[in-house]
């Protein structure tokens, strides 16, 4: 089924209701995807005693509302926009992905925006769950334009070749030697999260806004930035370490290994724990700077509208001394959330 240009695959939810048995659902959307949301619960409603519309964050795979879900008595979740991200799910989950029907704007845009890739003959290709049924037909047009893609095959969390998330792009990052620059369909968000990661250019592709344009000097600017929330929290005597309660962002034991570190460096450090990760609540802490290990895009995304230093566990790392600042930014390093990654029990 076709809603607002989405695909919904209405008769897979009907049939894992009845094989689930799922008399109360809760259904999960990002903000984009909230009238698809509303849509699906009118469709289901004949299926189900009751579907409940959840009201908080859905940020991608990894933010499953199991608690909420458990509080108001579901027996089930579907969630909308993002593939599968966890091994196991804690309850009978329904992930529908909500793909573009239409690659018109996509192709659109890749034609209009070409010239920007002029030069380069190997390209790594990644899409957002969206826009990858139409990977395909991307790849056909760059051939046309003498330009060969690359794609990996996918490591977990990803489940498809071609898939990028806002914090995963392993698949990507292991061409390296084999490509010259990187091409992200989706949106700035997820180019920019490659361009962090990586020496070599980086463009993306947003088909909402046919916008087609390079990152290079916007991650430049940005890791400026990020040194200089370093050296701020190097004075901070209080900090605060973010663990989220999300099923696929929950890592209790780096945030112990973080205060084991800073409790060392002569730090007082307090684990916070939230859900979503409140700015207005970590501007009242009376802390002075933040370690988060939850999502690694808060700290790139939120940034500015918290003001304080809110580091990635990498970036603790590099003020604390225990890795040098070439070590890790640009490279796959910069967004690994576990302290061990970086070679530190």
């Amino acid at each position: 089924m076709l809603i607002s240009g989405y695909k919904v695959e209405l008769e897979l939810a009907r049939d894992w209701i009845r094989e689930n048995r799922v008399k109360r659902v809760l259904v999960q959307a990002p903000p984009g995807l909230r009238n698809i949301a509303s849509k699906l619960i009118e469709e289901l409603s004949s299926s189900l005693e009751e579907a409940l519309l959840h009201g908080g964050g859905c940020w991608g795979g990894c933010d499953l509302a199991v608690a909420h879900a458990r509080a108001v008595g579901a027996d089930g979740i579907i969630h909308l926009g993002h593939a599968r991200f966890l091994d196991e799910d804690p309850m009978p989950t329904l992930y529908l992905e909500c793909r573009r029907g239409d690659p018109e704007p996509l192709l659109r845009t890749l034609e209009r925006g070409i010239s920007a890739l002029e030069g380069y003959e190997r390209i790594g290709l990644g899409a957002t769950i969206q826009w990858l049924d139409h990977l395909d037909q991307v790849k056909l047009l760059l051939e046309r334009h003498g330009v060969i893609t690359l794609t990996g095959p996918p490591t977990r969390p990803l489940k498809y070749e071609g898939q990028v998330l806002g914090c995963a792009y392993r698949p990507l990052l292991q061409l390296s030697s084999k490509v010259e620059s990187y091409l992200i369909i989706g949106s700035r968000f997820h180019g920019l999260g490659l361009g962090l990661q990586t020496e070599k250019p980086v463009y993306y592709l947003d088909p909402e806004l046919g916008v087609l344009d390079g990152l290079n000097a916007e991650v430049e600017r940005l890791l400026r930035s990020r040194y200089g929330y370093i050296e701020r929290a190097r004075k901070a005597r209080r900090m605060g370490i973010i663990v989220s309660v999300k099923p696929g962002q929950l890592r209790m034991q780096c945030a112990m290994k973080l205060k084991k570190l800073l409790d060392g460096a002569d730090k007082r450090a307090e684990i916070l724990i939230m859900d979503d990760v409140d700015i207005e609540m970590l501007r009242d802490s009376g802390l002075e700077a933040f370690i988060n290990t939850a999502c690694p895009r808060l700290s790139i995304e939120d940034q500015e509208r918290i003001k304080l230093p809110l580091l990635l566990p990498a970036e603790a790392l590099i003020m604390l001394g225990r890795v040098r600042w070439g070590e890790v930014v640009r490279s796959p390093r910069y967004l690994m959330m576990e302290v061990e990654y970086h070679g530190l029990r």
